[in-house]
C-alpha cells in the first residue's frame, strides 16, 4: 500500500477508497467520539470538497463535534495520532458518527474506529482494483523516489532534474489516468485525480499544454453530477488558472468574477451608480490586512457611498473569525467572505493583501498587492473624477 509512511520521501500521499455515488447533500454533521485518546496527540482535519480545516478537540474532551456546509457528495476527514498513526474516511451521509480508540495494548495498530454510521475507511489494502494500478506504476515510482533521495535540492534549480521529474510524473499520471477512465462513475476515481494525478503535477514547472491535456480529460471523463459540485468546478477553475493565468494589473479591465456580501447579494463593479468600487482582499489573521483597516476607514469617511463602494473580501476559513473581526474594528461597509480563496484564485490573487480600484466602466485604475496603501493616489483618483 502507497501510504504517507511509505512515500513521505516522495512527497505523495496517496488516498483511495471503495465507494458508490450517494446522493449529494449540502451539509454535515460529524461526531467524533474519543475513546482512550490522548487529546493533545490528536489533530483532526475536514475536507469539505475545497478547504481543509485542522481542528483539534479541547482538553478533557470525549466528543468532538462537526457541523459543516460541504461542496462536495463525500466530505473527508483524517486523523494524525501523535505523528505517527494516520487515517482517512469518507462521510455518507448528512449524519455520521466515528467512533475512535487507543488501546496500547494492541501493538500494530493501537489507534483504531469501529462501530461506525455513515463512514467508509479509505483503504486500498484490500482494494484489488487499484492494487493493480499501484503495480503498474512501481517502475515509475521507484524512479520518482530515487529522483528526490539524489536531487530532490535541485528539484527547482536544475532543469535536467526538472525535465525526469516532469517527465516520470507525465508517465504515472498516464497510467493513473487510463486506469481511471475504465471507472468513472466511481467517485474514488473523481478523487483520486483530484488528489493525485493533480497533486502530483503541482510538482511540475508551468505547462500550459500539459494543463490543457488534464482539462480535455477531465471534462471528457468524468460524469456531470461530480463535476457540477463545487468540488468539481474548483477544480476546473484551477485547471484553466493554469492555462491561462489571470494577471490583475492597472488599466486591464476586470475580469467577470463577482462575489456575494453577506447577505447573498451579488457584488457588481461594473457599470453601477458608484463611480468607484474599491476591493480590499484581506483576512482576520494578516496583520498588514489589519494595519491598513484605518486607512480604508479613512476613505470612507471623506467620501458617500455613491462615490466610492468599498468592499473587504477576507479569504479566512474561519467564519467565527471573519466575523469577529469585523465587528471588532468596526468595519462599517460591504463584506464577502470567500472562504478559502475559491474565487480570488481565480483571480490571480494568491496573497493578501491586495486592494483594486475599479471604475464605473470596469477598468482598474488603481493595484497593490502587498506593502503600505497609497491613500493618496486613491484620494486623488476619485476626487479628479
Amino acid at each position: 500500500m502507497l501510504t504517507n509512511k511509505y512515500l513521505c520521501s516522495m512527497i505523495l500521499v496517496i488516498l483511495s477508497a471503495i465507494c458508490c455515488f450517494a446522493q449529494e447533500h449540502n451539509r454535515v454533521k460529524i461526531k467524533i467520539n474519543l475513546h482512550g485518546i490522548d487529546n493533545e496527540k490528536l489533530v483532526v482535519q475536514f475536507d469539505d470538497g475545497i478547504v481543509k480545516d485542522e481542528l483539534k478537540p479541547g482538553k478533557g474532551d470525549s466528543i468532538l463535534l462537526i457541523d459543516r456546509s460541504i461542496n462536495t457528495p463525500y466530505p473527508r476527514v483524517s486523523t494524525n495520532y501523535n505523528r505517527q498513526y494516520f487515517e482517512n474516511y469518507f462521510i455518507e451521509g448528512d449524519v455520521a458518527v466515528l467512533n475512535l480508540f487507543y488501546d496500547a495494548n494492541k501493538k500494530n495498530a493501537p489507534v483504531y474506529s469501529a462501530k461506525n454510521v455513515n463512514v467508509t475507511v479509505i483503504d486500498t489494502l484490500s482494494n484489488k482494483f487499484y492494487r493493480a494500478l499501484r503495480k503498474d506504476q512501481e517502475v515509475e515510482l521507484s524512479s520518482l523516489n530515487t529522483l528526490f533521495k539524489m536531487h530532490g535540492h535541485e528539484i527547482r534549480t536544475n532543469d535536467s532534474v526538472k525535465y525526469e521529474l516532469a517527465s516520470l510524473i507525465k508517465a504515472i499520471n498516464a497510467k493513473s489516468m487510463d486506469f481511471l477512465s475504465t471507472n468513472t462513475d466511481d467517485f474514488f476515481s473523481f478523487y483520486y485525480f483530484k488528489d493525485q494525478v493533480l497533486g502530483l503535477t503541482s510538482l511540475i514547472e508551468r505547462d500550459p499544454e500539459y494543463y490543457l491535456h488534464l482539462l480535455a480529460y477531465y471534462n471528457s471523463t468524468f460524469p456531470e453530477k461530480f463535476r457540477q459540485s463545487g468540488e468539481g468546478k474548483q477544480i476546473l477553475a484551477d485547471l484553466k488558472q493554469h492555462i491561462s493565468p489571470v494577471l490583475l494589473k492597472e488599466n486591464m479591465t476586470m475580469p467577470d468574477v463577482y462575489f456575494k456580501d453577506n447577505h447573498g447579494n451579488s457584488i457588481l463593479y461594473k457599470n453601477q451608480k458608484e463611480n468607484f468600487v474599491l476591493l480590499d482582499f484581506w483576512a482576520s489573521w494578516c496583520g498588514p490586512c489589519v494595519q491598513q483597516i484605518p486607512d480604508i476607514k479613512t476613505l470612507r469617511d471623506q467620501f458617500s457611498a455613491d462615490s466610492l463602494k468599498i468592499v473587504s473580501i477576507s479569504i479566512d476559513r474561519d467564519s467565527i473569525s471573519y466575523i469577529n473581526s469585523i465587528k471588532q474594528h468596526k468595519m462599517n461597509w460591504i463584506h464577502s467572505l470567500d472562504r478559502g480563496a475559491v474565487l480570488s484564485s481565480l483571480l490571480g490573487i494568491s496573497s493578501v493583501p491586495t486592494v483594486l480600484l475599479v471604475d464605473q466602466k470596469g477598468k482598474i485604475v488603481y493595484y497593490k498587492n502587498g506593502g503600505k496603501l497609497d491613500v493618496d493616489r486613491i484620494r486623488s483618483i476619485v476626487r479628479k473624477d
